[in-house]
C-alpha cells in the first residue's frame, strides 16, 4: 500500500552529493503525439515554470504562478529536447538559518485536439532526464439517454500510467527491517466526471468507469452546463547513466476530455434563498443557498487557536419535507482524514431536532484514498490552465449527495459531522452550495 504524502525527503538530502553549478546544462527528452498515437512533428512546445511550495502536514492548494520559461521543437518523430540549466530547476536561497533550497516545477500542455489535451508537470534534480510521453486521451465522450430518461455519459477506458523509459527506473526506498527495495509505482488513473458551469465545478465524482448516469438533482436548475472527464497519474523516475550525474524526475500527468453540453433538469431546490447561520461578516443573504457556485468561507469561531464552526443551520422560507440533499465543494477540517459522516437534522421550531439522514464520503472499491494519495495530486492540482483545479476526493473539496426522510414538515435544517470511528466533530470551513429537494 502506498504511503500517504510520499517522497517528503528533505530537499537538502536530495541535493547532497550533487556538485552542480547554476550554469551547468541539463536536458529533458520527451515525445509528443496526437490522441491516435501519430507523432506531432515540427511543433513548438512551450514550457512554463513555477516555484513548488514546500509540502506541509495538511497541504492546501496554492494557485501556481507559472511564467514562460523555454520552448522546444518536435522533430519528425515527435521527439523534442528541452534545454535547461541547473539554476532553473533548484536554487539555494540564503536565510538566517542558512541555505534554503527552492525547487521549481515545469509545465507543458499538448496542442488542444477536439477539446482534448494532456498536461504534464514535472520537477527534476541532478542530471538529464526523460519525460513521460505527452499524448491526449482519445476519450470519445458522448451523452445519451440512460435509465429513467436521465442523461448517460460514456467514455473510453482510461490511459495507462507511463512506464519508465529504458534509461530510467521507478524510484524506490529501502525496507526499514530487511533493506529490500520498495518501488513506488505510478498512481492508477481513475476517471473523474465533472459537470461544469462557467468556470466552476457544479458536481464531480470519481467513478469506476463508463457509463455514468446523471441524476436531475445534480444538475438542479442550472443552464448552460457542460460535462467532461479528467484523470491524473503521478510518479517518480530515477536515472543513473554511466559516467554522468544521477538524476530524478517527479511528474504529474493529467488528461482532459472534450466538453459536451449537458441538459439542465429545471429542478429548483426548496432551499433556494433560505437564510443560514453563521454568516460571514458583512453578508446579509446566505451565500450557500443563492444558486451561485463561489466557494465562500464560514466565519471563524475563534482565532487563538483557529477554530471553525461545527455546524451550519438553514431556515427555509416555508416548512418542507426534504427527500434529497446535495453538498457542493464542502471544505471540512483535516485535508487527508478518513471517510467522514455528515448528519442532517430537521426541526419544526429550531429547538427539537430529528434525524433526516446522513452522508458518507464515497470511495472507490478497493482504493484507500488516504493511503493512495500522492502529494502532487494536491499541491499540483491547479496546474491545468484550461480547467478548474482537479481536487479529487479531498476533505477540502467534498461533493456529497444522498436521500433524506422525514415524517413531518421541517422549517429548520442543520448539518454537523464527525470523523469516522470518532466522536470528534468536524469543522466546516467553506462551501459552494447546499441544496434540499422535496
Amino acid at each position: 500500500m502506498r504511503p500517504s504524502f510520499r517522497h517528503f525527503l528533505p530537499l537538502a538530502a536530495l541535493l547532497a552529493g550533487c556538485e552542480l553549478y547554476p550554469e551547468d546544462p541539463l536536458f529533458a527528452y520527451g515525445q509528443m503525439s496526437r490522441a491516435d498515437g501519430t507523432p506531432v512533428s515540427g511543433a513548438t512546445l512551450s514550457f512554463e515554470r513555477a516555484p513548488s511550495h514546500r509540502p506541509r502536514p495538511y497541504p492546501t492548494l496554492i494557485p501556481p504562478e507559472f511564467s514562460p520559461h523555454a520552448t522546444a521543437t518536435t522533430g519528425a518523430e515527435g521527439a523534442y529536447i528541452l534545454e535547461l540549466v541547473a539554476g532553473a530547476t533548484v536554487e539555494r536561497v540564503m536565510t538566517e538559518a542558512g541555505p534554503d533550497p527552492r525547487l521549481y516545477r515545469f509545465r507543458a500542455v499538448s496542442p488542444v485536439e477536439e477539446g482534448r489535451a494532456a498536461i504534464l508537470s514535472f520537477s527534476l534534480l541532478g542530471g538529464d532526464v526523460e519525460l513521460p510521453p505527452l499524448r491526449p486521451w482519445a476519450a470519445d465522450l458522448s451523452v445519451g439517454e440512460g435509465a429513467e430518461g436521465r442523461p448517460s455519459v460514456s467514455f473510453a477506458p482510461m490511459p495507462l500510467p507511463p512506464e519508465p523509459p529504458p534509461t530510467g527506473t521507478w524510484q524506490y526506498s529501502s525496507h526499514p527491517q530487511t533493506g529490500e527495495p520498495i518501488y513506488d509505482l505510478g498512481t492508477i488513473p481513475h476517471p473523474v466526471v465533472q459537470l461544469v458551469h462557467g468556470g466552476a465545478v457544479l458536481w464531480q465524482e470519481e467513478v469506476e468507469g463508463s457509463p455514468w448516469t446523471v441524476a436531475p438533482w445534480l444538475r438542479e436548475d442550472f443552464e448552460g452546463l457542460e460535462v467532461m472527464v479528467r484523470a491524473q497519474t503521478t510518479g517518480d523516475w530515477s536515472f543513473t547513466p554511466l559516467g554522468a550525474r544521477s538524476s530524478s524526475l517527479g511528474y504529474r500527468l493529467e488528461w482532459r476530455s472534450e466538453r459536451l453540453p449537458m441538459p439542465g433538469a429545471g429542478l429548483r431546490p426548496v432551499s433556494r434563498g433560505a437564510s443560514c447561520e453563521p454568516l460571514p461578516a458583512g453578508v446579509t443573504a446566505c451565500p450557500w443557498t443563492d444558486g451561485q457556485l463561489a466557494s465562500v468561507k464560514l466565519p471563524l469561531v475563534s482565532t487563538q487557536p483557529e477554530k471553525w464552526p461545527e455546524e451550519l443551520r438553514l431556515t427555509l422560507a416555508a416548512p418542507a419535507r426534504p427527500s434529497r440533499i446535495v453538498l457542493r465543494g464542502l471544505a471540512a477540517d483535516y485535508f487527508n482524514s478518513p471517510v467522514k459522516r455528515v448528519f442532517i437534522e430537521g426541526s419544526e421550531d429550531g429547538e427539537r431536532w430529528v434525524s433526516l439522514g446522513e452522508l458518507v464520503r464515497p470511495a472507490l472499491e478497493g482504493v484507500d484514498r488516504a493511503a493512495y494519495r500522492d502529494h502532487r495530486e494536491v499541491e499540483w492540482a491547479g496546474d491545468n490552465p484550461l480547467d478548474p483545479a482537479l481536487e479529487v476526493d479531498l476533505a477540502s473539496n467534498l461533493y456529497l449527495e444522498g436521500a433524506l426522510r422525514t415524517e413531518v414538515a421541517v422549517r429548520h435544517v442543520r448539518l454537523r459531522g464527525v470523523l469516522t470511528g470518532s466522536t470528534r466533530p468536524i469543522e466546516f470551513k467553506a462551501l459552494r452550495e447546499v441544496s434540499l429537494f422535496e
